[in-house]
C-alpha cells in the first residue's frame, strides 16, 4: 500500500546539538510543535516502503558524502516552513536532490534547501521577531546519510524508518 515519505538528511554532532536547543526554546515560547533538526531532501511523497526503501538505497549507492553549509535564518509564510536556517546550495546538493527526484519518477519542483526551526501559523511579524533574536553562526557539516521517515502532519510521529549511509 503507498503511504506519503520523506527524505532527510540530518546535521551532524555539535550542530544538530545547538539546532535542537533553538528548536526547544522556540517551541516553548510560541507554542509549537518540537522535531528533530533535518534538512528535507525531497518530502511528502506517495510510495510503497519496500519501493522506498530500494530507491533509497539506490541513491545512497550513487552518492559520496558531502558537505553542507548553513546559511542566514529566514522565514516563509507556510506552517513547516515558518522560521527556518538557511542551506547553500551546492552542486552536489542539488544533484542529490535531482536524483533523488529521478529515482522516484518525482517533478522537477522548486528545492530550497533549509532546515526547520519552528513550525505553526505565528503571524508575520511574529516570525520576523523570532527570526531577530536566533543567533547561529554559519557553519558545515557532512551529509553521510539519508534517513526515510514517513509524512505525517504529527512531529512526534516523525521516526527513523529506516537509514542507508552514503558510499564512501
Amino acid at each position: 500500500m503507498a503511504e506519503k515519505y520523506s527524505l532527510w538528511i540530518l546535521p551532524t554532532d555539535k550542530l544538530k546539538s545547538s539546532l535542537e536547543d533553538v528548536i526547544k526554546k522556540l517551541a516553548k515560547k510560541y507554542n509549537s510543535s518540537l522535531f528533530e533538526p533535518h534538512l528535507t531532501l525531497i518530502g511528502g511523497f506517495n510510495s510503497s516502503l519496500n519501493e522506498i526503501k530500494q530507491g533509497t538505497k539506490k541513491l545512497a549507492y550513487l552518492i559520496k558524502p558531502f558537505i553542507i553549509k548553513t546559511g542566514e535564518i529566514s522565514f516563509s509564510t507556510t506552517y513547516y516552513q515558518n522560521v527556518f536556517l538557511r542551506v547553500k546550495s551546492s552542486a552536489c546538493l542539488m544533484d542529490v536532490n535531482l536524483k533523488a527526484k529521478k529515482i522516484f519518477k518525482l517533478e522537477n519542483d522548486i528545492f530550497m534547501p533549509h532546515i526547520s526551526l519552528l513550525y505553526g501559523n505565528q503571524s508575520l511579524k511574529i516570525r520576523e521577531q523570532a527570526v531577530s533574536r536566533i543567533k547561529i553562526p554559519e557553519a558545515k557539516f557532512i551529509a553521510d546519510k539519508i534517513i526515510v521517515v514517513p509524512s505525517i502532519p504529527d512531529p512526534k510521529e516523525w521516526k527513523h524508518l529506516v537509514e542507508y549511509n552514503l558510499s564512501s
